[in-house]
């Protein structure tokens, strides 16, 4: 029985002792097919990498300038971005507040232990990540600024006041019928805190809807 597998040489190489002289011929079809792929291959790694892989990021902080972050679409920044929105969207942060429903007090329990959880979440970001690589410095770089400038002074200026005041409005025997609701109505500085409070949720809901449009490639 005949063997009728068929063989295709890319490149042969020989020798000529008479010459002497060394003797490469090749298959330039076969190598015209290798090249066109290689060249295929590399202009859809270039148009994909311009397609998906920056996004620009507004959030304005009230009394400042709209913030502007370009933030790269890698798996590091889609990694830390999808731990922040998740405890940003499962907590009454990124969620609209009801100051005649929400208690004050809860808002503020969860506000602190979001606060405390990102900042760990930045501080255990790999080292890998940040070395020379600024995008994801620059994701960090807002999630830090939101943290500093527009929960950190509203939490100082407001919460531990706010505590104070309810501990002592809780022994009040005069309140003790009242429903949390209505017990923190009584807080003297009750409409500052809330207009103040309600600009901070709004901030970090556009945190939210920022870092959902990164996370989706939108």
């Amino acid at each position: 029985m005949s063997d009728t597998t068929k063989t295709h040489e890319i490149i042969d190489v020989s020798f000529n002792c008479e010459k002497p002289a060394l003797i490469i011929e090749s298959n330039w079809f076969i190598i015209g097919i290798i090249l066109l792929i290689l060249i295929l291959a590399y202009l859809i790694k270039k148009t994909f990498y311009k397609r998906v892989n920056w996004k620009e990021m507004e959030i304005e902080i009230s009394g400042s300038p709209k913030l502007k972050f370009k933030v790269e679409r890698n798996d590091d920044n889609l990694y830390i971005a999808n731990r922040i929105h998740i405890e940003l969207t499962t907590r009454k942060a990124a969620i609209p507040i009801d100051e005649n429903n929400d208690v004050i007090e809860e808002v503020y329990d969860s506000w602190y232990k979001l606060f405390g959880i990102i900042r760990d979440e930045i501080k255990s970001v790999p080292g890998k990540y940040l070395k020379d690589h600024d995008p994801t410095s620059a994701l960090i770089g807002l999630t830090r600024k939101i943290l500093n400038d527009a929960m950190r002074p509203h939490l100082t200026e407001h919460q531990a006041k706010f505590r104070k005041w309810l501990e002592i409005a809780k022994q009040d025997i005069a309140n003790k019928d009242l429903s949390p609701q209505d017990l923190q109505k009584k807080y003297p500085d009750f409409t500052n805190l809330v207009s103040s409070m309600k600009l901070v949720n709004q901030t970090l809901i556009n945190y939210a809807g920022e870092l959902d449009k990164l996370i989706k490639g939108k």
